[in-house]
């Protein structure tokens, strides 16, 4: 599946909170704005501007993924 998501800055504050991953790859791909990312495992980061992010997440992961944008447009692809 491939996502795509465009929003307006004062659009972008909901994100992605707490969810679980239970076994299977994700690849992010962040044109402008900025995600933050973190897991239950203690890994953390942000994915910037041309970033990319590959994830492969097990079972039991809890995973959160929340925008970092005060301007302009928020917005990537997630391939999963």
């Amino acid at each position: 599946m491939l996502d795509e998501l465009k929003l307006p800055a004062d659009r972008a504050s909901a994100g992605f909170p707490d969810h679980p991953h239970r076994g299977f790859e994700t690849c992010s791909i962040m044109l402008s704005g900025r995600m933050e990312h973190a897991d239950s495992m203690g890994n953390k980061g942000v994915i910037g501007p041309g970033g990319v992010q590959w994830m492969t997440a097990g079972r039991g992961v809890v995973h959160s993924e929340m925008p970092v944008v005060e301007e302009g447009l928020l917005h990537g692809f997630q391939l999963w």
